[in-house]
């Protein structure tokens, strides 16, 4: 998925033009992204339609219209947006168009052809994978040391397979759960319930600076919304580089099937390792 600091800044820059423009005409160039879940066709579902609304839920961008339809994209790993003059260039992956009424148009790209495109009647989201079990909104105040203490207790999965379990923590990608972990000096294979009372704190403190710290960031380069901004990560593809902490070496390995990247001095293991990178 997009990592959420990235689709909030998506999210906060198509809130300032979106709502209240029309969609002239619409332009599907790869239907292979789309689950149309409504009698019409996608393009006579839409033409016409005028956007009322953006919201993201957990790693989906919610479109709302002045119609009983709704537009629910899950990017997942490759998917972005761009937004251009009608005639503008749109580049690689080009999946659909939206011509609004401004004469400007918004593109879906994905050169994966991984994420998913729903059509559906409005509040209609049993049939969207995923969307229904998104767990506690980590940028809402429902999330408090109190909720993550109760989500935590009892886990027996490593911690860094617990921070990407949607169903708990909505949303953290493979990106920021390396950057979380980093911050509160611990090691990715670490079971949840070897965390004492101060390391529970410590990781909680952790999620809130580093997503406010990524949000911010990715405000502050102020790119285009279809340019994936990364350059500022301490570990995350930072193999056989210095860390910026201590000078020991990032290193790699895998958990449960994901590439997770650490350094062996500021996260030490709490268990012996099938490789002792010290």
């Amino acid at each position: 998925m997009p990592e959420l600091p990235n689709l909030v800044y998506v999210e906060d820059r198509l809130r300032a033009f979106l709502p209240g423009r029309a969609i002239v005409t619409v332009m599907v160039k790869q239907p292979i992204v789309l689950r149309v879940l409504v009698a019409q066709a996608f393009e006579a579902a839409l033409a016409g339609a005028r956007i009322t609304t953006i919201e993201r839920h957990g790693p989906f961008l919610r479109f709302g219209f002045d119609r009983d339809l709704e537009l629910v994209i899950h990017p997942m790993l490759a998917g972005k947006f761009k937004h251009t003059p009608k005639t503008g260039k749109v580049g690689r992956g080009h999946c659909f168009s939206f011509h609004l009424d401004d004469e400007t148009a918004l593109h879906y790209l994905d050169d994966k052809k991984m994420g998913k495109v729903y059509l559906s009647p409005s509040g209609d989201y049993s049939r969207i994978p995923k969307y229904l079990q998104q767990g506690v909104d980590i940028l809402s105040a429902d999330f408090t040391m109190e909720t993550f203490a109760a989500l935590l207790k009892g886990q027996r999965k490593q911690v860094r397979v617990f921070l990407m379990d949607q169903t708990r923590l909505s949303a953290i990608g493979n990106a920021y759960a390396d950057e979380i972990l980093f911050d509160a000096g611990l090691h990715p294979k670490t079971f949840c319930y070897q965390l004492d009372q101060d390391e529970c704190h410590q990781l909680f403190a952790s999620i809130v600076r580093v997503m406010q710290w990524g949000i911010d960031t990715v405000k502050q380069a102020d790119q285009p919304i279809e340019i994936k901004v990364r350059g500022h990560v301490k570990v995350r593809n930072r193999k056989d580089e210095p860390c910026p902490k201590c000078g020991a070496t990032i290193r790699r390995a895998g958990v449960l099937g994901y590439d997770t990247y650490f350094c062996p001095a500021c996260q030490p293991p709490k268990r012996k390792q099938f490789i002792e990178w010290n």
